[in-house]
């Protein structure tokens, strides 16, 4: 019996375990990136949200990214909660996101920070224990 019990309990937990990701699985230190553009969606959930961003490439083209941020209650700590991330959807604001890329090289990444159009105001997403040394913006 008590083998029994042991088995259901592993596989009802792996699923959870495995939907946990670490950043070194998923993204790369050694490729950030500095993304301009318009914030077109934000979802702040757990165990991690997502800001919509939609970059311009050289001719023109949209390009959409998904960057990946902490859990709400990290953003809080940051001082970054949905309401401020909410308010860039709704002005359209030009934005500046300072991220490390995804290691399978789609168009998603961790995001480190977030700078305004003002050029002064920086939004932490990351913590340095999840992304590293922050990435200088350009």
């Amino acid at each position: 019996m008590k083998h029994s019990a042991a088995v259901l309990i592993v596989i009802v937990l792996s699923p959870l375990t495995m939907a946990h990701h670490s950043f070194q699985a998923e993204y790369d230190q050694a490729k950030p990136l500095t993304l301009v553009g318009r914030v077109t969606k934000v979802v702040v959930e757990n165990p991690h949200g997502w800001i919509y961003l939609e970059t311009k490439k050289s001719d023109g083209k949209a390009i959409a990214w998904q960057i990946e941020i902490p859990a709400p209650a990290m953003l809080n700590r940051n001082g970054s909660g949905k309401d401020t991330l909410s308010e860039l959807v709704m002005t359209g604001e030009q934005v500046t996101v300072n991220a490390y890329a995804a290691r399978d090289e789609s168009k998603h990444a961790w995001g480190s920070n977030l700078k305004r159009q003002d050029g002064q105001t920086v939004i932490r997403l990351g913590d340095n224990s999840q992304t590293g040394p922050a990435v200088p913006s350009n």
